[in-house]
This record gives C-alpha cells, structure tokens and sequence, in this order.
C-alpha cells in the first residue's frame, strides 16, 4: 500500500485510530490463514514503532514483510553503520529479526541503478566489482574441484552484473529479493542458483566494498575518484571506521619505521577523513593498527588493530 499512517506516538489520535482499522483488517487474513486457505501472511508500509506495536497485537505472526530496498540497504547492510547514528532503518531489521519475519524488497536493482549516471564512481566500482569477484569465484572453484555455477552472461563477457551483485549482497545479509525482471538476459543472471552461488563467495571485506558502493548509488554523495576499494586479490581485509565522536575525524595508519613505529595520514579520498554519522571502510593487511585524531589533535582512543583473518572485516565504533 501507498497508503503510510504513523502510530500516535509520533502524531495524531486520527491517525492512531486508522492504524487500529488496518490493524482489523489483518484479522480477516489470520482467519483465512486458520482454514488453510492461504499459506502466509505478509505487509508493508508501516513505520518501526508501527511495526513494532502491531506485530505485538497479532494473533498469528506474519511471515513477511515488503519494504523497499533503501530500508534493506539501510538496516540489512552491515557497515552502512552501526551505533547510535542509526535510524528506522536498522531499529526495523532488529524487530523484524526478533520475530522471525523476513524482510522482502522488490526491484531491488532498478531502484539503485536509476542513479548509475549520477554516481559514476559508485556505480564504476560495483562494475569493477563484477569482473575480480567473476575470477575470483571461478579460479577457487577450479582449485577447490567445485561445480562450478558461473558461466558468462549472455552478452559474452566474463564478469558478474551489477544487479547481480546486488542481489547476491542483499541475499547474504538475509534479505528476500524480487528482481521483477522480464527479459531473458535477465531471468538467466538473476536465476536463485545464479545469485545463491555468488553469494556464497562473498567475503566480509567484499561485502564492506560492495555496501559502501550501495550506500553512495542512494545517497547524494559519490564515492572518490580515487578511492581505493575493489583490488584484485582476496586476502586483504576491510577496516570499516563508524564516526559517533560530534565532528570530523582523521585516520592514519601506523606503519614499523626501523624498531618504532611511524603514523602516516590515510589521504582524504581514501576514507582518512570521516564526517561524524558517517563511515569509511580502509582495505588493510589483518594486524594492521590506526590511529584516530579529532580536529583538534587530540588522539581518540588507543591504537586500534585490525583483528580479523584474510577476507574478513572489523567494525570500529569512535566515540568519545
């Protein structure tokens, strides 16, 4: 439904009480559900605080939930934020998870993909993405003897498509997909085995590459020309920075400088400096330690340490 009317808490009795009307309404589909006439119930359109409260009254849980894919990427993509800066976003995925209701989006790919021309180095990097991840997959499946399900799209090249991608990022964070494709080219790439298979393969510091790409495709902000995500090679790991300090922060790394140890300011087109509610994932060696200074100079905390295996990623929550 179109139709969004938020609970009382945040405005009127009016619309309190046309929440308790639609609320009714879900009564006639549990009777249905009762005599085995349908096999599931699902809904939409509602804020979290509405959820919440209605999930609380039901009788019989719903098996679904239809969002759309701002709130997947949002509260489903991990490292798109953690802490105290996260909105409804990531508070809907918490209750949803709490009741064992899985979050469906629709159209997932040609939501994200009406902005390629706006965020061209987004959109770049999810390209490039395609082409390492489509190698990676098949020379570990030629060294591991597995089955292989890549092949080459049906335009001939040798790289996963955007939309894949997305679909298969979304899958590995437990989001259902509805790709609403109708073309041939597009049935094939978007087939369950197609995407399951990639999303197998998808490490943690891919995944922090993949989700800071999305995030810049729906915000108004691309990503740097030269911002230093998607190499070749899958050993490396993502150090993924969450800034909750009140103002900008400066990221260095910490490199040996014969017996001591030396800090070496990250460049700001490469996540060294993040505005406060935002993030910034650094591609780092697992061991790798930072440093964290506010404008003022004053150090944040102590040196922090990548603590994660190859192909892994570590959150870093800075705050005061």
């Amino acid at each position: 439904s179109d139709l969004i009317i938020p609970c009382s808490k945040y405005t009127s009795p009016a619309n309190y009480e046309k929440l308790e009307k639609w609320t009714e309404s879900y009564n006639v589909a549990e009777k249905l559900y009762d005599k085995k006439l349908i096999n599931g119930i699902g809904f939409d359109g509602v804020y979290v605080e509405d959820v919440r409260e209605f999930i609380q009254k039901c009788r019989i849980k719903p098996q679904i939930y239809r969002g759309d894919v701002y709130q997947a990427l949002e509260g489903y993509g991990r490292r798109m934020g953690v802490g105290n800066h996260i909105s409804d976003g990531k508070e809907l995925q918490q209750v949803l998870q709490d009741h064992n209701v899985t979050f469906l989006s629709s159209n997932v790919a040609g939501h994200v993909l009406e902005n390629k021309h706006l965020r061209p180095h987004a959109y770049g990097l999810l390209q490039h993405l395609g082409s390492v991840l489509y190698h990676a997959h098949r020379e570990y499946n030629e060294q591991n003897g597995v089955d292989s399900i890549i092949s080459t799209n049906l335009k001939g090249g040798e790289y996963y498509t955007v939309p894949r991608l997305i679909l298969a990022y979304l899958v590995k964070r437990k989001v259902g997909v509805l790709p609403h494709a109708y073309k041939a080219e597009h049935l094939a790439d978007d087939a369950p085995e197609s995407v399951s298979s990639l999303a197998s393969f998808l490490s943690e510091r891919r995944l922090a590459e993949i989700g800071m790409a999305l995030k810049a495709m729906i915000s108004e902000k691309d990503l740097p020309e030269d911002h230093g995500l998607g190499m070749e090679g899958e050993h490396d790991a993502a150090a993924v920075f969450h800034n909750e300090v009140g103002q900008e922060v400066y990221l260095f790394r910490i490199l040996d400088d014969i017996g001591s140890e030396k800090e070496v300011a990250i460049p700001p087109e490469r996540g060294g400096i993040v505005e406060h509610g935002h993030s910034a994932v650094i591609i780092a060696n697992p061991g790798d330690k930072f440093a964290v200074y506010r404008a003022d100079g004053k150090r944040i905390d102590n040196f922090l340490t990548l603590n994660t295996v190859p192909g892994g990623a570590e959150d870093f929550v800075l705050q005061l």
